[in-house]
């Protein structure tokens, strides 16, 4: 539950969003993909990345719901770079709040 706060903290508003579909770890530029978010936040909470860890799979799961049926190579960085900024927080959200019930 915690990396998802962290993640949905760290892309508090649009400006400090990247749309890219790059996968690292860090902020580029100061600015979070959806991915970075993530990693970021897992880095704080366990340390390290865990590219299973259930926070990234209740995100994956999110995506899933909302493109049902859609081929991804990388989830996470593809819905980045096709989504709306709405959409990346919405899936945030869905996924905090199906954690918490």
């Amino acid at each position: 539950m915690r990396v998802l706060e962290i993640a949905d903290a760290l892309l508090a508003d649009e400006a400090v969003w990247d749309r890219s579909p790059i996968r690292t770890d860090d902020p580029v530029n100061g600015r979070y993909t959806l991915y970075s978010a993530l990693a970021t936040a897992c880095h704080e909470v366990t340390g390290r990345y865990l590219h299973r860890h259930p926070a990234l799979e209740a995100v994956r799961a999110e995506i899933e719901d909302r493109v049902p049926g859609r081929r991804w190579k990388h989830r996470l960085a593809e819905f980045n770079a096709e989504a709306s900024f709405e959409d990346v927080k919405a899936v945030l959200t869905s996924a905090i709040a199906a954690n918490v019930a």
